[in-house]
């Protein structure tokens, strides 16, 4: 039996990938492993930041450091962005290469994993003179490149899958005929030869079929949408992902269906770009007219029998249309829970990262969602030290950010990516020290704003889903837990993070539980069992 270990690093989206992962493997007899030894280790790697690609080669040299002897599958979008570094690193560790694939979303998924099992199975032709292509994209260097893993004499064309019939049709048709390359001045500083988008069909991960359980998750993250085309000038993901497409409703649905049945009681509906679901394009001013599809998708998913919430990974303020923000008033189901990316409050900031939006139309979203509904959760992700950013500019990101009293702020530094038109930029980011500053004072401002948010909520009873044990150190109001108790931890349908004492037996873990709220902590809230 095959024992493989998986380390997956990124965004919703490639959670869900990676998950699509294990589960084919599992599907072909092989053994998720979380320690011992393991004969493959699958590494589902981010390229986002910087941070998130020194991440990716940590965990490549972690799992080889834990099981020298394995095969390695790469896969993800740092394998599109990357793949002669990541080969760099493998050969550095004495990995052969007939162990070992790098795939990217460019390549086939299913094929890549089908041919490591083969070859691991031992039914490898070592005879043979030929040898298995697995393709990938390597934007930082010249040409497309490849690697090969096994021996069998037959292409990953020649490798059909007999129970992946028609999984063509689960995606949407839509026009691409019309797509042209970005003109906008920060775009068109991309069009080099070694970093030209690959704009082929990519089937990457959408070979591996949709997901009967989200192993290891309590919520379970499901993609509908993949590619974007806006091109904002700090972010690579343009360049390692397919063309802007979006999943089939009906195949949607049943997946969801499906993810229920198995005992998920909460889904989170993901893409690259949630917004464009159901459009051939991210670019916002190309869009027709009409209902939204992705308000028609929410609605059809927050009718299906045993879903407690649905909540949506991400969303650009101007992807709240009227038609989106009307179903949340239509049943409890939709989590009043909104992640907006600010990424800045200043209109200059704003223009330099290409974004879609402007200050006001991003402040104008929140008051709306403040209008419409009781004290929605709203978190976001801000850039701190863009090129050009001034203390001027900084101090208007601070500004929104009290207005919109963020439940969370994820804030990180910029980091210049080779390939982005932001890199073109890196010259004019403000010195370390500032931006070391100004990542100290948000990071304070974001303690604060938390800090109020949850305390609206002291003395309330809530639902929220047991998803862990805790390991907070917090002192427990009420109930402490004694030598046949333990300290949970649960997720409302706010975001907010409650921790909370409980008998060990039975397992709460994936219940929906009612909680009295008693205490801001540093993490989130202290409770009690209410029942």
């Amino acid at each position: 039996m095959i024992r493989f270990s998986l380390t997956t690093l990124g965004c919703k989206a490639n959670q869900y990938e990676g998950a699509a992962l294990s589960q084919f493997l599992r599907d072909r007899g092989a053994t998720c492993c979380d320690d011992g030894p393991v004969d493959l280790v699958v590494i589902n790697t981010c390229c986002v930041t910087a941070q998130a690609m020194r991440k990716s080669r940590q965990a490549v040299r972690r799992a080889l450091a834990a099981a020298p002897a394995a095969a390695v599958l790469v896969t993800g979008c740092y394998s599109d962005y990357h793949a002669a570094r990541i080969e760099g690193i493998l050969d550095a560790l004495g990995v052969e290469p007939h162990r070992r694939a790098v795939v990217g979303h460019h390549g086939d998924y299913a094929a890549c994993c089908r041919q490591v099992l083969h070859a691991l199975s031992g039914h490898v032709n070592q005879a043979a003179s030929s040898s298995v292509q697995v393709p990938g994209a390597d934007l930082a260097g010249t040409d497309r490149t490849t690697q090969t893993i096994g021996a069998t004499g037959r292409t990953l064309a020649d490798h059909g899958d007999p129970d992946g019939a028609a999984r063509n049709d689960i995606w949407m048709r839509v026009d691409v005929s019309r797509r042209t390359e970005p003109s906008d001045s920060h775009a068109l500083s991309i069009k080099s030869g070694r970093q030209r988008a690959v704009k082929e069909k990519a089937p990457g991960g959408d070979t591996l079929g949709p997901l009967r359980r989200f192993e290891g998750h309590q919520r379970a993250f499901v993609k509908v949408q993949d590619g974007c085309d806006a091109f904002c000038s700090y972010c690579i993901v343009p360049y390692t992902r397919s063309l802007v497409r979006s999943r089939n409703a009906q195949t949607i649905v049943d997946e969801c269906r499906a993810l229920l049945a198995a005992g998920h009681k909460e889904l989170v509906l993901s893409g690259v770009f949630l917004g464009a679901y159901g459009r051939d394009t991210a670019i916002r001013r190309r869009w027709t007219g009409g209902p939204s599809p992705l308000a028609h998708l929410v609605r059809q998913v927050a009718a299906l029998d045993g879903l407690w919430r649905l909540r949506l990974s991400s969303l650009e303020p101007l992807d709240l249309d009227e038609d989106l923000l009307a179903a949340w008033s239509e049943g409890p189901r939709l989590a009043p829970h909104f992640h907006l990316p600010l990424q800045s409050g200043s209109d200059r900031v704003l223009r330099r990262m290409n974004r879609q939006y402007s200050a006001h139309q991003f402040r104008r979203t929140v008051d709306r969602l403040r209008e419409r509904l009781d004290r929605p959760a709203l978190t976001t992700d801000v850039i701190v030290g863009f090129p050009g950013e001034e203390d001027d500019d900084f101090a208007r990101t601070l500004e929104m950010a009290r207005h919109a009293g963020f439940a969370k702020i994820h804030a990180f530094p910029f980091s210049a990516i080779e390939g982005t038109a932001a890199w073109l930029m890196r010259r004019d980011a403000p010195p370390g020290r500032i931006v070391r500053e100004r990542m100290a004072e948000l990071t304070k401002l974001e303690r604060e704003l938390a800090a109020a948010y949850r305390q609206m909520f002291i003395g309330k009873i809530v639902e929220a889903l047991v998803d862990g044990k805790s390991a907070s150190r917090h002192p427990q109001t009420a109930g402490r837990p004694g030598r046949s108790a333990v300290r949970w931890s649960a997720l409302t349908d706010r975001y907010l993070t409650v921790r909370f004492a409980a008998p060990a037996q039975p397992s709460l873990m994936g219940q929906v539980v009612r909680l009295r709220l008693d205490v801001v902590t540093d993490e989130g809230l202290d409770g009690t069992l209410a029942d």
